[in-house]
């Protein structure tokens, strides 16, 4: 292993994860870590690790000025023979010893060279807030993401409407984006089935005859905190 890449949101006090993350310092890895300094709840945790790890020699960085870094990334690059491969895991999770007994969340890990590539190119964006190039797979807020729901949720419309069976399920933390609700609606008045499962508050009202007739909401209280966030679109 030559490099980590990770972002620190919400890790606790006594992650296990960060005290890896020394060790590989001490190793003589490169270690580059993009914290966030408005992680509710843990920012004197993450201020304290930032600086045992900055004191060390890892690569610090505090994201970009104006805008919470809320993504949950690691990139690991291996020598494998005679040529590098990289790694990622992306998470809808912490990183939190805790959280992750609380939490539902979902994770993806990967060794797609476009997909890492992708990766490596944000966190190169959050480490020296250069131009972000053009992404293969990621979706990142605030650029493309809400942009890219809305024309994903549009063509499902448009397909619809050809007579073809669609379906929109949707897990969210809250829904009060105007731009995707009104996407919501023009796709369930065009035919899609939509099912929107909402853990917080939700501002489109469902089952509105000529309205939102298509689309269902459920909210879900369980015995752990529903975290993931997630679309399935069929066409």
């Amino acid at each position: 292993m030559l490099a980590i890449k990770q972002t620190i949101y919400r890790t606790g006090a006594d992650s296990e994860l960060m005290l890896l993350l020394r060790e590989a310092v001490r190793l003589g890895k490169e270690v580059t870590v993009v914290v966030e300094l408005k992680a509710r709840f843990d920012e004197e945790a993450n201020i304290n690790w930032a600086e045992m790890l900055e004191s060390i020699g890892a690569q610090v960085v505090y994201g970009v000025v104006g805008l919470k870094t809320h993504a949950k990334m690691l990139l690991v690059t291996r020598r494998e023979g005679r040529n590098l491969r990289r790694y990622a895991h992306l998470s809808t999770g912490n990183y939190n010893p805790r959280t992750a007994r609380l939490y539902t969340d979902l994770s993806y890990l990967t060794a797609d060279a476009l997909l890492t590539s992708d990766i490596d190119n944000v966190f190169v964006h959050l480490a020296s807030q250069s131009r972000l190039p053009k992404l293969h797979h990621l979706w990142l807020a605030p650029f493309q993401l809400q942009r890219k729901l809305v024309d994903k949720i549009d063509a499902l419309g448009e397909a619809a409407l050809q007579g073809k069976d669609t379906r929109i399920v949707v897990k969210m933390n809250a829904l009060t984006d105007e731009g995707l609700m009104l996407a919501l609606m023009r796709a369930g008045q065009r035919g899609v089935k939509i099912d929107l499962i909402v853990r917080g508050a939700c501002m489109l009202w469902p089952q509105v005859p000529g309205v939102t007739d298509n689309i269902r909401v459920r909210s879900i209280i369980g015995r752990f905190l529903e975290h993931s966030r997630v679309l399935f679109s069929l066409r």
